[in-house]
């Protein structure tokens, strides 16, 4: 990963600008089924996932445009009274099997113009500033075209090699038992954001490619929430800071 103390942060303005505009993309659908109206659920008073997400992305001053995508009006008057733009995200992609993928690709067919975006999940409370900006300086290089949020895992893996049979160590050697200072662990995404490119979407039906640069996030950072239990920790942390 790019380290970001190498670079003069004074230039991010042309360095987001070098490729061309980046805008940031927020799905929020009123459909969620664990926590209804989840992406406006408070998680403080009068602050909720959605106000709180669209909060630290204008902070960040990399975007030139701020969507929310959805279905519900209660949602858009939300995103409005951040500051955001609303996508009326149709009914078609707007289902509990729809896609991250297919909503993006339908927010992207109806505006050409953007070539470079960056999906941000606002039920990840603690996206920072500086994620972000280490995001938009590494898909900024031409090395680049997609980077995602991802954290460090040192747990070993198991799985049935068929359901009720034998178990299989996936990621290390059971006589050979890794030491955590001993090996690097494993990165899994932790979807907190995804900066992508129009032609990996809309060609290549991708988010991702084997080029793709990454931003390690704190393990506590990476919470997502899914359900109540996610809802009541993330109050809980915010109520320590």
């Amino acid at each position: 990963v790019l380290s970001i103390a190498l670079l003069n942060l004074s230039n991010y303005g042309g360095l987001c600008h070098s490729l061309g505009p980046v805008a940031a993309l927020v799905l929020a659908r009123g459909g969620s089924k664990g926590i209804p109206l989840k992406n406006i659920v408070e998680l403080q008073p009068n602050v909720t996932l959605l106000g709180r997400a669209l909060h630290t992305i204008q902070r960040s001053a990399l975007f030139d445009s701020i969507w929310v995508s959805t279905d519900h009006e209660r949602i858009a008057l939300e995103a409005v009274s951040h500051g955001a733009s609303v996508f009326a995200r149709s009914a078609t992609h707007a289902q509990d099997h729809s896609s991250s993928l297919d909503a993006t690709a339908e927010f992207l067919e109806a505006h050409p113009e953007i070539d470079r975006l960056a999906l941000i999940q606002c039920t990840s409370p603690f996206l920072r500033v500086h994620y972000l900006e280490e995001a938009i300086v590494q898909h900024s290089s031409m090395a680049s075209p997609c980077v995602f949020s991802v954290v460090r895992s040192y747990r070993l893996r198991w799985r049935n090699q068929e359901p009720g049979g034998r178990l299989e160590a996936l990621n290390f050697d059971p006589r050979r038992r890794p030491r955590r200072q001993d090996w690097s662990g494993e990165l899994v995404e932790a979807g907190m954001f995804y900066f992508t490119d129009r032609r990996l979407v809309m060609e290549e039906r991708t988010f991702q490619s084997d080029r793709c640069g990454v931003v390690e996030v704190d393990e506590l950072d990476a919470l997502e929430i899914d359900d109540v239990k996610h809802l009541e920790l993330a109050r809980l942390l915010i109520g320590l800071h």
